[in-house]
């Protein structure tokens, strides 16, 4: 039987260490944000080229949240937020 060779194992040997690349940077939405207060602001959804900002109803309102799966982190919502409550960056962790 031909077993497959670790080749992760000798290239670190070798001293290539292959590291995964970082994931694409995503928007990250700030506690100011407006319509987390209760404003009726969506101008972040508005602006997103491909739609990744989406508003979710919940006690209070509509609550933004960003689908990191659709978002290029082109940074058209930071420049439009009246709050600057948006800002491009890594993805978190989901609570």
């Amino acid at each position: 039987m031909d077993e497959v060779p670790d080749l992760g194992r000798r290239n670190f040997l070798r001293g290539r260490l292959s590291v995964s690349p970082p994931p694409p940077p995503v928007a990250v939405i700030d506690l100011s944000c407006l319509a987390l207060r209760g404003v009726a602001c969506m101008s972040c959804r508005d602006a997103c080229p491909t739609g990744a900002v989406r508003f979710v109803l919940r006690i209070g309102g509509a609550h933004p949240q960003v689908a990191v799966d659709a978002c290029t982190g082109c940074g058209e919502c930071v420049s439009i937020c009246p709050a600057a409550a948006i800002r491009v960056g890594p993805q978190e962790a989901e609570a």
